[in-house]
């Protein structure tokens, strides 16, 4: 009896991370942009990410954009190469604290806040899509109305086309875990939280 279920639990155990493998490979289920008070463009990745922002602006879904964070030193996420794509700088909200997909959420609705916006748009790179709405709708707790757009490569490519789609899939399989687990409750915890 005793062999019989510790091979009912090996195999519980082996179907569900079977199931986690294959669902790692599905980041891009994007929405279908509406018009939105804000549209949030998180940083990293490469120049896809503003592109589908401008992109998003031009076609008249917000009348904002929120570059978080804003770097001149990395220029796809900076005010420079927003402006060069015809986003004006009046429309541009620089936030400069985030860390990582975690503290931009925070920061991002502190803007979201202080602006008296209730919608966004939150556009980031196809593979970062899954981690990104995980995040953000358990940060966000239901008070806003996010819709999740991916952008793709630069070039045009999804993220298993490009050369490094392996780095890329594993780099996000554990990070999902780690957000899933709430790891960044003790790894990134936002400025104003640390003071005593």
């Amino acid at each position: 009896m005793k062999i019989r279920m510790t091979v009912i639990i090996i195999c519980i155990v082996l179907m569900l991370m079977v199931t986690s493998v294959i669902d790692s490979f599905n980041h891009n289920e994007t929405d279908i942009p509406e018009k939105a008070d804000v549209i949030i463009m998180l940083g990293g990745g490469d120049k896809g990410r503003m592109e589908k922002a401008a992109e998003l602006y031009h076609a008249g879904s917000a009348d904002y954009v929120i570059i978080t964070p804003e770097s001149e030193d990395i220029y796809p996420q900076s005010t420079a190469f927003a402006v060069e794509l015809g986003v004006p700088e009046d429309a541009i909200i620089e936030e400069y604290e985030a860390t990582s997909t975690y503290t931009n959420a925070v920061e991002s609705f502190k803007i979201m806040d202080e602006y008296s916006f209730d919608s966004a748009l939150v556009v980031t790179s196809d593979y970062h899509l899954k981690r990104s709405k995980l995040i953000y709708d358990r940060v966000g707790d239901g008070q806003y109305d996010l819709s999740y757009i991916a952008a793709l490569g630069a070039g045009g490519e999804k993220w298993n086309e490009r050369s490094y789609a392996d780095r890329i899939w594993f780099s996000e399989f554990y990070k999902l875990w780690g957000y899933r687990l709430g790891l960044y409750n003790f790894i990134d915890v936002p400025e104003e939280e640390t003071d005593l």
